[in-house]
């Protein structure tokens, strides 16, 4: 696996649009970085950065903490999830535990996906057992938790990936370098939510438009 691709440097310099950096500024990354598991990532992938990323231990195992959309709105009574993963960095797949989270990062429901989804385009459908995930809307995010359950705190990032990652042999691992400290532009990548945020109080989120 690659990683490459990321330019950045002081906030206070000029860019042409086309070339505008994410990273405005890195002031402190984790002494080493995390092996991170690509098992499913197809070859050719682009990962980008700025993914929140758990590593606990450094050049130890990392862990994408990657953001599923529901991609078909499910009822209380529904046995079928179809989920999408929005950078692309985590194939779902059986034994990870998602939930929707609030504002503090807790999942009232949370799920642990069985099985082998079918794939189409992208998208992963999931049978999952009827109110295991309450009523759910096409676009709501699912995260993951550290525990199927009531009231569980969601996995919490260390910070945030520095560079893309190009996946150039399918399956194994892959290497991340983690950025504790800095400036990004919140807008150029995925969005984080705030509960990621607040875990990570040394990136400052900047937007390009207010």
């Amino acid at each position: 696996m690659s990683n490459f691709g990321n330019f950045y440097g002081s906030d206070s310099k000029q860019y042409d649009a086309a070339t505008m950096p994410v990273w405005l500024e890195v002031k402190e990354r984790k002494v080493a970085g995390g092996t991170v598991d690509l098992t499913g990532v197809a070859k050719g992938t682009l990962i980008p950065l700025g993914i929140p990323v758990s590593l606990k231990t450094m050049g130890g195992e990392a862990k994408f903490l990657e953001t599923f959309e529901v991609e078909a709105a499910v009822s209380a009574s529904a046995t079928t999830l179809k989920i999408k993963p929005l950078n692309g960095a985590v194939v779902p797949k059986a034994g990870l535990i998602l939930g929707k989270c609030d504002s503090t990062g807790k999942a009232a429901l949370a799920a642990a996906l069985s099985g082998t989804p079918s794939v189409a385009d992208g998208v992963y459908t999931f049978t999952i057992t009827a109110n295991a995930l309450g009523t759910l809307a096409k676009g709501d995010k699912l995260y993951i938790v550290s525990e199927a359950g009531e009231n569980k705190a969601a996995v919490l990032p260390d910070g945030l990936s520095w560079r893309q990652i190009y996946v150039d042999a399918e399956g194994g691992k892959g290497t991340v370098a983690v950025v504790t400290k800095g400036q990004i532009l919140g807008d150029r990548i995925a969005a984080v939510p705030d509960f990621y945020k607040a875990a990570m109080p040394g990136i400052t989120f900047e937007n390009e438009t207010a």
